[in-house]
């Protein structure tokens, strides 16, 4: 078959166009997000990953790493190999909890890092409402919260 044989659709998307695909558009801005928090966390070892999990277990104590699977959509092996970097590092640790699960806790390093990630991810935050606008930033916000309430249970 040769080049001139074959048909494009006309009507596909265009990557990065006016009439992107959401799930294109969803791709696009949060790997810019992403950008912009891991720049705000060069100078520290963890990553914007890494400092979800620690807000995560800051809030959450105990929580384990099958019901982060269960809620995040990471896998549970992405989960485990954070929250393996993050022990090595000392900021995590796991407890046995009562029967036979294990609970993800901070260390006081862990506790600090936290504190200190999440300062600088409302920084990024800030940026945001910056680039954005506030009426901008708070509508996006509450829709995509009301997406993945949508998603969770779809």
């Amino acid at each position: 078959m040769t080049r001139e044989d074959e048909t494009t659709p006309a009507a596909l998307p265009t990557p990065g166009g006016a009439d992107a695909m959401l799930s294109d558009l969803l791709w696009e801005v949060s790997a810019h997000v992403e950008l912009l928090g891991e720049a705000e966390l060069a100078d520290l070892p963890i990553s914007t990953a890494s400092s979800g999990m620690l807000m995560t277990v800051h809030a959450e104590p105990g929580v384990t790493v099958a019901e982060l699977a269960r809620r995040k959509p990471k896998s549970a092996q992405a989960i485990s190999q954070i929250v393996a970097r993050l022990e090595k590092l000392g900021l995590l640790e796991r407890r046995l909890k009562q029967g036979r699960g294990v609970g993800l806790h901070l260390t006081a390093e862990g506790r600090d890092m936290a504190e200190v990630a999440f300062q600088r991810e409302r920084a990024v935050d800030a940026r945001l409402v910056g680039i954005l606008g506030e009426e901008n930033h708070e509508t996006l916000r509450r829709l995509l919260v009301e997406t993945r309430g949508r998603l969770r249970t779809a």
